[in-house]
């Protein structure tokens, strides 16, 4: 009897999704299909058809041992602001700087950093903050002053949240054992805003798998590429921010067995770059930053570009070209599935229209009705046209007999309301051959449009295109394998474009006397649907060993069924205030006047504390692995050879603890 798993990851393009020989490690069946994004039980529904429609006859479905689950939703969720109205309740400490709710309170307690109450918490005063909120929220979270060294009053009031408004609650010490009240809080009020988000998400595929009769547990991707059950997803979705970027990684070293090298993910809305090391990929230790908040959720380190096959191609009146970072539909597909508009493509072409503001080629296609805005006449009267059938703006212009330039579109668009088609990287493939899956020929005059507004040949502008993308993503892999993003700047901003250029232009004028070259050590491991059509011309621009493995455009949905459950827990040993030892526990604090009696009692809850986290994550087979660093620090200085030992002053000891398991067992 063979050992299979389903996976299936959601994009913000695509839904991908394979059948998994667990054994073997190879792949049985795979789907490509569009997410339809204002539902994506549709485009589960869809993905799974497609993969039992190819379902090998010699397995039977009860074979699934399991099924797993990567997904862009919680990221896109904080991104936009999207989620639940939360409440946080901040103890011992006052708000300095935005924080991520409107609905917040703070009320008296705290404990200093060794764990001891410093001010006992008001429940009175917890009371009145509650119901000053209730109402207004759908849920809470909870965030103490040092709560990490006694997480005494987070409990208090979180239950006290719970026998008043019966909302769901978190609480900061729950998400991060780390120090950093801010990032915890922040992480805290994202896992409470995504709860019924992602209980929406595993509760739909949940039902499009019972429906078929597949009876396997669910499991679901974190960002750090590892796995966790259901259950824990819905108790901490936050950890599933950056869930689909961590999953391409690990679908990339199943697929190609390689444990070093640099990812890159080319999807249709990001190219998203992280670098694998000894077989697992590289982290944040720091946390993950999202949506410009800073949080404590450990997701591995990607850095992501607005570039994929579904960009926006833009260029502008004076004739400068830019890819990005918005994402549209390809005209191809507009066409192929609304074909009256390639008639209005066509009228596009025949006009020679040439907007100041706008691109020719944008096609405005409805999506749903907008929400507490108030629309304006000429708003409303473009819903209505377009709730029939999607219009170029061009065409619209003339059913509402007004300048295209001026009609009010932008601020649908930004709500989601309306959604753009246009030109994009993935037309250009389907004229080259490269890609065929909808309408060649409305790509072809969108190209032509487009290069006429650039003065150029057809066949130029595609180069111009094509020179584009290869210069931005050879740029990006240069500025993430020196470490110049984020912190440490850009190679661009900091004058580093100018050699850049000289790099990676194929441009005879711009080589001048000079010649730039750079050589990559680790192997490219490019992944994503469109990665065959650029990236052997962008890892001969980088001098670097290419791989490009079979299945690439579904590695993501391979990394779902690839991963490990791996769970980590951290203990410390202080010296107490008045001697003796405190051992800091995610349960709280306790006092040893021996140091090994504290160090022993620490291991103890340590080993248990991580192994049931293991266990609630859907691991078997689990091994613990522990790691003890003891800090000292001299009292003199320097210290004559032999003397160190009676002449250390003891900081802490910490010892972090993972437990690694199968996602599947034998009796699932």
């Amino acid at each position: 009897m063979a050992n299979l798993a389903l996976g299936i990851d959601t994009g913000g393009t695509f839904t991908d999704g394979v059948i998994w020989e667990l054994d073997e490690r190879r792949i049985l069946c795979k789907t490509k299909v569009v997410t339809t994004r204002h539902d994506l039980n549709l485009a589960i529904d869809n993905c799974l058809q497609g993969l039992l429609d190819q379902w090998p006859e010699d397995y039977k479905l009860d074979e699934i041992k399991m099924i797993s689950l990567s997904t862009t939703l919680a990221t896109n969720a904080i991104v936009e602001g999207q989620g639940a109205e939360v409440g946080l309740i901040q103890i011992g400490f006052s708000p300095e700087g935005p924080l991520p709710t409107p609905h917040h309170a703070s009320i008296s307690g705290g404990c200093n950093v060794r764990g001891r109450i410093t001010r006992e918490v008001d429940l009175q005063e917890a009371e009145e903050a509650v119901k000053s909120l209730e109402g207004k929220v759908e849920a809470f979270a909870v965030s103490g002053y040092m709560s990490v060294r006694n997480p005494k009053q987070e409990i208090q009031v979180s239950r006290l949240i719970s026998e008043i408004t019966g909302c769901p609650v978190v609480s900061g010490h729950q998400l991060s054992s780390d120090l950093g009240f801010r990032e915890r809080t922040v992480t805290a009020v994202f896992n409470a805003r995504l709860i019924s988000l992602i209980t929406n998400l595993i509760d739909a595929v949940k039902e499009n798998i019972q429906n078929r009769g597949i009876k396997a547990p669910l499991m679901v991707v974190k960002g750090d590429g590892t796995l966790i059950s259901e259950k824990m997803a819905r108790e901490r979705p936050v950890e599933t921010l950056l869930s689909g970027p961590a999953a391409s990684i690990i679908g990339a070293m199943a697929l190609t067995g390689l444990e070093e090298g640099v990812v890159v993910d080319m999807g249709g809305t990001t190219t998203d770059v992280a670098i694998l090391q000894e077989g697992r990929p590289a982290l944040n230790q720091k946390g993950a930053r999202v949506g410009g908040w800073m949080t404590r959720v450990k997701a591995a380190d990607i850095t992501t570009e607005g570039l994929g096959g579904d960009s926006l191609i833009k260029v502008s009146s004076s004739g400068e070209l830019s890819i990005g970072p918005q994402r549209v539909f390809p005209l191809a597909w507009a066409v192929d599935r609304y074909p009256q508009l390639l008639d209005e493509l066509k009228e596009i072409w025949e006009e020679v229209y040439f907007p100041i503001e706008n691109q020719p080629t944008v096609i405005l296609v409805y999506i749903k009705d907008p929400v507490n805005l108030d629309l304006s006449e000429t708003e409303k009267l473009m819903l209505e046209l377009l709730k029939e059938n999607p219009h170029t703006l061009f065409h619209l212009g003339r059913r509402l007999q007004k300048d295209p330039e001026i009609i009010p579109w932008r601020r649908l668009v930004n709500v989601g309301s309306l959604h753009r088609a246009s030109l994009t990287p993935t037309d250009l493939l389907h004229v080259s051959g490269e890609f065929d899956r909808w309408n060649k020929e409305a790509a072809r005059i969108g190209i032509n449009i487009m290069a006429r507004r650039m003065s150029k040949a057809p066949e130029d502008f595609m180069e111009a295109v094509l020179e584009k993308i290869y210069f931005q993503v050879s740029s990006l892999l240069v500025e993430v394998l020196v470490g110049c993003k984020e912190e440490n700047g850009s190679l661009e901003d900091s004058g580093g474009r100018f050699f850049l250029k000289k790099l990676f232009s194929k441009d005879e004028d711009e080589k001048g006397l000079i010649e730039f070259s750079t050589r990559v050590n680790i192997p490219l491991i490019a992944v994503g649907a469109p990665v065959a059509a650029y990236f052997p011309q962008i890892a001969e621009r980088l001098n670097a060993p290419l791989s490009l493995p079979e299945a690439a455009e579904v590695a993501n949905a391979v990394g779902t069924v690839s991963g490990k459950v791996i769970e980590r827990t951290q203990i410390v040993v202080k010296p107490g205030e008045h001697g003796g030892f405190l051992v800091y526990t995610p349960g709280g604090r306790e006092g040893f006047l021996e140091m090994e009696e504290a160090v022993q009692y620490g291991r103890k809850i340590g080993r248990e504390h991580v192994h049931k986290k293991a266990e609630n994550s859907g691991a078997s087979d689990i091994e613990i692995v522990e790691h003890r660093e003891d800090k000292f620090t001299n009292l003199y200085g320097f210290v004559p050879e032999g003397e160190e030992e009676q002449n250390r002053l003891f900081i802490e000891t910490i010892i972090e603890f993972s437990a690694v398991g199968r996602p599947w067992g034998d009796g699932n």
